[in-house]
């Protein structure tokens, strides 16, 4: 794309020369004269080498570079990107390796990669592609323009709506964790609900979804969820959520629209997470905890200020030590002292 096009669809205006043609994306420090890269602030734009800048709209900058000013350049960096590094579109085929039911429905352009298999009553909608060993179980519904990665599975009964993308090993509609106990060990509780991925849905490799175990797990529609997660039978996630690596959600929680998890969180049965909250790395929920918006830390879960101020509390034990330490010292010289009198 050249420069002058970027602009427009930015709907931005064009410092420079409007016929630098742009090839690619890179990184402000190593962008190279047919790339563009985007700065935050003046500081790491200033020296870059890119042919094309994407800077804050009051940031002023001394660069060779065409610029582009805007209020997000981060944001249209992601746009520009997805011009010029457009995803791989497959032309319609069905490999000859793949096992494909009679009775299952194939959409439009569709295709369908070495070794994957569609059940009985499936079906796959219009431009959706199924790549290597993808396997779609019994009466499972897939939308349009969905990617299933190699090693995606899709177990019966499952839903997912347009535009869904799985990446390698996820695994969707897996049996829930659960189990009665009695006096001869665990009878195992019936795992026979259902999973609805909404539209615009990207999840990670190896991440898993477990279906209901009587109702349905739901993920909401532009939520993005990172590799190695769990979400356990009957959870809710909701619209526009953000999921990072390695959190694991227990049984049948609640996690409202717009709610950001970072890493490693744990989160026990039947908690709420209110939209407009934040959970930062690590930080564990107690089952049934209603977490209210805010930004939250630690285990047990608590607001950043308190675990901020408690984690100074800790690292200032060793000091205190010391000074107890000293105290009692000078107490047992008083205390020789008062007795040798």
């Amino acid at each position: 794309m050249k420069t002058q096009l970027i602009a427009d669809f930015l709907s931005a205006e064009l410092v420079g020369d409007p016929g630098v043609e742009i090839r690619s994306v890179a990184d402000v420090s190593n962008a190279g004269s047919d790339q563009i890269a985007f700065a935050e602030n003046a500081g790491s734009a200033a020296g870059s080498a890119a042919g094309c800048l994407l800077i804050p709209l009051d940031a002023s900058v001394e660069t060779k570079a065409c610029v582009i000013r805007i209020a997000d350049p981060k944001l249209a960096f992601a746009r520009v990107a997805e011009k010029l590094h457009p995803a791989k579109i497959r032309p319609a085929e069905i490999h000859p390796s793949a096992v494909i039911s009679e009775t299952a429905r194939i959409g439009k352009n569709v295709f369908v990669g070495a070794f994957a298999a569609i059940g009985e009553g499936s079906t796959i909608g219009d431009s959706t592609q199924l790549l290597v060993g993808a396997k779609v179980g019994e009466n499972v519904v897939i939308g349009k323009s969905c990617i299933l990665h190699p090693n995606v599975t899709i177990e019966d009964g499952c839903t997912l709506g347009d535009n869904v993308i799985l990446h390698t090993g996820v695994v969707i509609g897996a049996d829930g964790f659960g189990y009665v106990r009695d006096r001869d060990g665990y009878v195992k509780f019936p795992q026979v609900g259902t999973v609805i991925i909404e539209n615009d849905v990207e999840i990670g490799a190896n991440s898993c979804v477990d279906r209901g175990a009587l109702g349905e797990t739901r993920i909401g529609s532009g939520t993005k969820i990172d590799n190695l997660v769990q979400i356990a039978h009957n959870v809710q996630v909701g619209r526009r959520v953000v999921i990072a690596a390695q959190t694991g959600i227990s049984g049948s929680c609640v996690v409202e629209d717009g709610v950001v998890i970072a890493g490693q969180v744990g989160i026990a049965d039947h908690a709420t997470i209110r939209s407009g909250a934040v959970l930062g790395a690590q930080a564990g929920i107690l089952p049934g905890k209603i977490v209210r918006p805010g930004v939250w830390w630690g285990t047990p879960v608590q607001p950043l200020d308190d675990f901020k101020r408690q984690n100074a509390h800790v690292k200032g034990l060793e000091r205190l030590k010391a000074e107890v330490k000293a105290i009692r010292d000078k107490l047992d010289v008083f205390l020789a002292a008062m007795k040798d009198n």
